[in-house]
């Protein structure tokens, strides 16, 4: 990410960037794609949080993924509402 703050490289194919890269005399140890075979993660904003009615410790978030609103049930003690979270949904 931080190349393209100085070079344009927009539809050029991974492959071909770190070849012309090492033809630049830059040293390429390797690379790999982080999000290959990852589907059906978006981003959500949880829009309200409520406590959940038989445990304690666990709450019920809201969520706005886009085309909805989801109910998540979260154990998660960092979430607040306005936040923008990972959501893996159905099939991910």
């Amino acid at each position: 990410e931080w190349i393209k703050d100085y070079v344009n490289i927009e539809g050029i194919e991974d492959r071909k960037l770190i070849d012309k890269l090492v033809l630049t005399g830059s040293n390429n140890e390797g690379s790999h794609q982080v999000c290959e075979g990852i589907e059906n993660i978006v981003v959500g904003k949880i829009t309200q949080i409520t406590s959940h009615p038989n445990a304690e410790k666990l709450c019920i978030c809201q969520v706005d993924v886009g085309e909805e609103v989801i109910q998540i049930v979260t154990g998660a003690t960092n979430v607040f509402e306005g936040a923008y979270i990972p959501v893996a949904l159905h099939g991910a």
